[in-house]
């Protein structure tokens, strides 16, 4: 019996993974899993129990011990904590600022990779920062996603005034530099491109233009 297919889509913050991932994973008939909102499920647990985001040792063992769950189409993705529906909370400014740090724990990411492999067994379109290099290393198929920082720092401040209308570019592009400085920088599973990823530059192109191409290269990789 062959193998589901499964491919993962790597880059930084605002590079369009989580908008190209949905898309990819629906052109394809495939489970959608976004790593980041288990980051964010996280993040929020932490939030809820008032403990320090910077404590590694009790975020570590919170992370092992929440459950975190992923259901619904890929247009209309829920995530759970513990049974409870956070897909919208987990968005708010207060839980992405807890994020970034709490995804730079390595227990916490050990704690999430088991739990995307386990996903992901079923065949799906995985996107993050450590996915074609240390959650699937051998997936069938590996993107990074990449585009100027001035772009993708227009892309998040297009998502955050829908929560926040008093964002400001400014602070969104600040935002973005200090989460590629610890993404790239962190000991635990540091964001790069894998050897074997297909890098895709966006800056300039249009959502349809860059999912044309990555559709076309995943028929073509799976035969269909």
């Amino acid at each position: 019996m062959t193998r589901p297919l499964i491919i993962a889509i790597d880059g930084p913050s605002g590079s369009g993974k989580s908008t190209l991932g949905r898309m990819l994973a629906r052109e394809l008939g495939l489970l959608y899993i976004d790593t980041g909102s288990m980051y964010r499920a996280v993040a929020l647990a932490v939030i809820d129990s008032t403990m320090n985001a910077r404590d590694d040792v009790a975020v570590g063992d919170l992370a092992e011990r929440v459950d975190i769950d992923l259901g619904g189409d890929p247009d209309a993705l829920r995530v759970f904590l513990d049974g409870r529906d956070v897909s919208t909370r987990i968005r708010d400014e207060d839980v992405t600022q807890i994020s970034s740090v709490v995804s730079t724990i390595p227990a916490v990411r050990r704690a999430m990779v088991q739990r995307q492999r386990e996903l992901g067994q079923r065949g799906a379109v995985l996107n993050g920062r450590d996915i074609g290099t240390v959650v699937f290393p051998d997936a069938d198929l590996k993107f990074y996603l990449d585009a100027a920082i001035e772009e993708r720092a227009e892309r998040r401040l297009a998502e955050e005034r829908e929560h926040n209308p008093e964002a400001t570019f400014a602070q969104t592009l600040a935002d973005i530099t200090e989460r590629d400085r610890r993404d790239t920088t962190r000991a635990d599973s540091p964001l790069r491109a894998a050897n074997d990823a297909i890098v895709i530059d966006s800056t300039g192109q249009s959502i349809s233009e860059v999912l044309k191409r990555m559709v076309s290269i995943a028929r073509e990789r799976s035969g269909a």
